[in-house]
């Protein structure tokens, strides 16, 4: 079989009309320059250069193996430059897939990260909890997923799978602005026990979280309006129709709605970033730096929220 080196002696050779020439291009001997092209020459059975004292002249089939390694080594160099853009993940496709209200903080600022300066990258994105990512993710159809797993719903991941910690973000109780607590900068959760609940679907890690953390208090909550999407639990707060417990991400500003951070540490919910763990897709590692830093700035961002409503 040929080699690029072997391509690169005639091809010089042919190009130069010299030995001498060729090997200063190559950075080797005239004698090494010569033993490539003759293992051709013994390789094939077929004679390549017509060699006189005065001068080096290629047969048919050297000229025409000359053009072919022209041809041959731009496509390696092509093939090169392109495995070089996948390992610097310049080049390459990422499936993501996040439960709602990641995707509608985090992911954004990473998808907009990944793709500048990347005019080669091809970027999907698709919405769904950890019930339906994580088995895509095993069975490779979405290269990575971000997932959130409460502090009082533990989880185990697959050891096929990886799972990277993003962030983890406190949960706080909502309250409309003229709740009789409202005032409070620190709220048991006993002192709500009364109170009328909004709350996630039932069987979600949410509403098992909820349940778990009245539970700890000493009462069942009553849940009256049930809802997946986290709009709408604001919603309800604002106009006095219940109380409810969110995570930070989940989390948006309003005038007549008052967060306060719930104090037990175990009341969190954790965010990963899972992918297969023999993926070496170099798109992962930049997504996962790119979530981690879309996480900093939200953090940061609430932390400033706090101080100043505080001082209000």
């Amino acid at each position: 079989m040929l080699t690029p080196t072997q391509l690169k002696a005639i091809r010089e050779v042919v190009s130069t009309g010299s030995l001498r020439a060729a090997a200063a291009r190559l950075g080797y001997s005239p004698s090494a320059v010569s033993q490539q092209i003759s293992s051709i020459e013994r390789l094939w059975d077929v004679p390549l250069l017509e060699r006189t004292a005065r001068s080096i002249r290629p047969t048919a089939a050297g000229a025409q193996l000359a053009r072919q390694a022209t041809r041959i080594l731009a496509e390696l160099d092509a093939v090169e430059d392109e495995m070089r853009s996948y390992a610097s993940a310049d080049l390459g496709r990422l499936h993501v897939g996040s439960f709602w209200s990641a995707g509608f903080r985090l992911v954004p600022a990473v998808l907009l990260e990944l793709l500048q300066g990347r005019p080669d990258v091809d970027i999907r994105y698709e919405e769904g909890d950890w019930q339906t990512t994580l088995p895509a993710v095993e069975e490779g159809e979405l290269d990575l997923a971000v997932v959130a797993q409460y502090g009082t719903v533990p989880r185990t991941y697959s050891p096929d799978l990886s799972a990277e910690l993003i962030m983890e973000e406190p949960l706080f109780l909502l309250l409309p602005d003229d709740h009789r607590l409202a005032r409070r900068h620190e709220i048991r959760v006993s002192d709500l026990a009364d109170e009328r609940w909004i709350c996630a679907g039932e069987d979600t890690d949410a509403a098992g979280s909820l349940h778990h953390i009245c539970a700890a208090a000493g009462f069942r909550p009553e849940i009256i309006f049930r809802t997946d999407d986290y709009n709408l639990p604001i919603e309800l707060v604002r106009n006095g129709l219940g109380v409810a417990i969110v995570p930070q991400l989940a989390t948006v500003d309003s005038m007549q709605v008052r967060r306060i951070q719930l104090a037990n540490p175990a009341y969190v919910r954790k965010v990963y970033a899972v992918h297969r763990a023999v993926d070496g897709n170099p798109l992962i590692d930049s997504a996962v730096t790119a979530l981690r830093n879309a996480a900093a700035d939200i953090e940061q961002r609430i932390e400033t929220e706090q101080v100043t409503a505080f001082a209000m």
